[in-house]
């Protein structure tokens, strides 16, 4: 597979974690950047200390705007596909090869969702507050969204072709935005693939960033949001949605 991939790692205080995911992304043969969100630990020194390019926010904006850091740094340069994972460890590294052996074997994919659901280990290992995101946002895509079946719309190991990042514009700056992306790529007439993944959860002063409070119901927010603004119900076929595509385009 003779393509440029980028991988995005969007990080935040993962001063516990991130050194042993920064020896690792050394040896992969593909460019790496780390988007820095305002980290206030020393998560950016361990990322100057292994070289590893980087863009840094000066303050904390959000996984959503730490994503489309990514994305703009990714449209700037020639790739053609960009692998996101997390920064905290939980992601394995040699789960990326399974995505690039998909894009691969299904060239007309372009969109690919990692998923934590294919065994009966998340049921132990995942914390309730994304069990219960997790739940909200399958059950919230397929009533809203013409019955689209998205096994894990929370996971943040995913891919995209490059045409597909090229129209995708999301509103969002948090965990959310992650859900308002799979929503605007259906919309768009873009093709999912999924893949089983597996997240590690027992890391070391492990502290989630996601809020059961707070993210939890702003997943199921931008949702009805995007409903009402995109009317879903009008755009079920194809032809209907690459109109919209190329409305999309047309406003870039």
């Amino acid at each position: 597979m003779d393509e440029n991939i980028l991988i995005i790692c969007p990080a935040y205080n993962e001063e516990s974690n991130i050194e042993k995911l920064l020896i690792l992304l050394k040896d992969l043969p593909y460019d790496v950047i780390i988007v820095d969100d305002g980290s206030t630990d020393k998560t950016k020194e361990f990322i100057i200390k292994h070289r590893i390019d980087s863009i840094s926010h000066r303050q904390n904006k959000g996984k959503g705007a730490a994503i489309q850091t990514g994305i703009t740094h990714f449209l700037s340069k020639d790739y053609d596909i960009a692998i996101f994972m997390d920064s905290d460890g939980q992601h394995k590294l040699e789960d990326i090869f399974k995505f690039i052996e998909y894009f691969r074997l299904h060239p007309k994919c372009d969109v690919i969702l990692g998923s934590r659901f294919g065994d009966g280990r998340w049921k132990q290992n995942m914390p309730f507050s994304r069990k219960l995101s997790n739940l909200l946002s399958r059950f919230g895509i397929w009533i809203l969204y013409n019955k689209l079946v998205i096994h894990d719309p929370q996971n943040g190991f995913r891919a995209y072709r490059r045409q597909c990042l090229e129209t995708l514009r999301y509103s969002t700056t948090g965990f959310e935005a992650e859900t308002e992306m799979i929503i605007e790529s259906y919309l768009q007439g873009y093709s999912f693939g999924t893949i089983h993944i597996e997240s590690i959860y027992n890391l070391e002063n492990n502290n989630s960033k996601f809020s059961l409070l707070r993210d939890t119901w702003r997943i199921p927010g931008i949702m009805l949001q995007k409903f009402f603004e995109k009317k879903p119900f009008m755009l079920r076929n194809k032809n209907q949605q690459l109109a919209y595509r190329n409305k999309q385009k047309q406003k870039l």
